[in-house]
């Protein structure tokens, strides 16, 4: 019989390795960068309709990710490309009048 490992000795596995990788890097002083302002905001506007969308995103669980808002209401953790998504989806579509 085949050894196999459950989901709980993954994670273990898991969680063992990254805390060994961080003790590793305070010991030989190695730090990740501090950003000073760590807070970005996007602001939409729209001419003709007067609509604006302010999109702000936060730091999220990793360095990849965002907490992102839209007008005050909370979107979610999500990255960069779903945040782009969001603001292409966000903004109705305007039929240009030849």
């Amino acid at each position: 019989m085949a050894y196999r490992a459950t989901k709980k000795a993954r994670k273990l596995w898991s969680e063992r390795a990254n805390a060994k990788k961080a003790r590793l890097a305070l010991e030989h002083g190695e730090r990740r960068p501090l950003l000073e302002d760590d807070h970005i905001k996007i602001v939409i506007e729209r001419k003709a309709t007067g609509e604006r969308a302010v999109f702000e995103l936060f730091p999220g669980d990793r360095c990849d990710n965002y907490t992102a808002y839209c007008n005050d209401k909370r979107l979610g953790v999500m990255g960069i490309t779903k945040v782009c998504a969001g603001i292409r989806k966000s903004l109705p579509r305007m039929r240009q009048e030849e």
